[in-house]
């Protein structure tokens, strides 16, 4: 029977093996040779990247020593120096033209003087001396800051309005079918007429409206508003949509 053995040595260290059989020594070699050749492999791999690494770490060197031998050649300037601009006065804005409302009187009176900061103002002042004086007739011509309501100029348009008592009912009515507002004063009545038609009511109008049972007057039983309330009777709506 044959015998078989080889020996490896490394440095100082050897391996001897001796076997009768083939096919063990058939493998084993075969596994020296394949870990081996992984190992040169894996070896020349390294290489290669340790390689490709120092190539990279020198373009960066010199990348990086070309940049600061630029930085150091470049001309020095001088930052600008910015005088300090002389601070501009902005005109003062002029003060804004008070808006007037132009009102007539029949008899001729002193203007109202306006002392407020919106035509809002004028407009209650207006309101609150018309009804203190209601046997003066005013004619108004409302400022255009003043917005007007479109809706009630539209349901007022081409509906009879020959006396003063016409416009007392039909904006009764629009309080109460539009603006679910049941209870007015008759100052509540004059601002929607004044703004939108130029039209003041006094208090004889409105007496006369009771007399007709067109409104009532309604007791103030918490004292807050201040004023006289009324609402339109159903025999007032019956006789608005009647002639209406």
């Amino acid at each position: 029977m044959s015998t078989y053995s080889f020996k490896i040595t490394k440095g100082k260290f050897q391996l001897i093996v001796t076997t009768t059989d083939k096919e063990m020594i058939a493998e084993q070699f075969a596994k020296w040779v394949r870990k081996a050749s992984e190992y040169v492999q894996k070896r020349k791999t390294q290489e290669g990247k340790n390689i490709v690494s120092a190539r990279i770490n020198a373009e960066e060197e010199i990348t990086r020593k070309k940049i600061e031998e630029q930085l150091k050649n470049m001309p020095k300037t001088e930052p600008d120096i910015q005088l300090p601009k002389e601070t501009e006065q902005k005109p003062t804005p002029k003060e804004n033209k008070e808006e007037q409302l132009d009102v007539f009187y029949a008899p001729k009176q002193d203007s109202v003087p306006y002392s407020a900061n919106s035509s809002q103002d004028v407009f209650d002042k207006l309101l609150d001396k018309s009804m203190k004086s209601p046997q003066t007739e005013l004619s108004f011509k409302p400022s255009p800051s003043i917005k007007k309501d479109n809706a009630f100029l539209n349901y007022i348009s081409g509906r009879k309005t020959d006396k003063k008592i016409d416009y007392l009912l039909l904006t009764a009515y629009y309080f109460t079918q539009y603006e679910q507002k049941p209870r007015f004063t008759l100052k509540q009545l004059n601002a929607k007429l004044m703004q939108n038609l130029a039209v003041i009511l006094d208090h004889s109008v409105i007496q006369e409206a009771v007399n007709r049972d067109y409104i009532e007057c309604l007791p103030d039983l918490t004292g807050v508003v201040g004023a006289s309330e009324y609402r339109l009777t159903a025999y007032g709506e019956k006789t608005l949509l009647e002639e209406g």
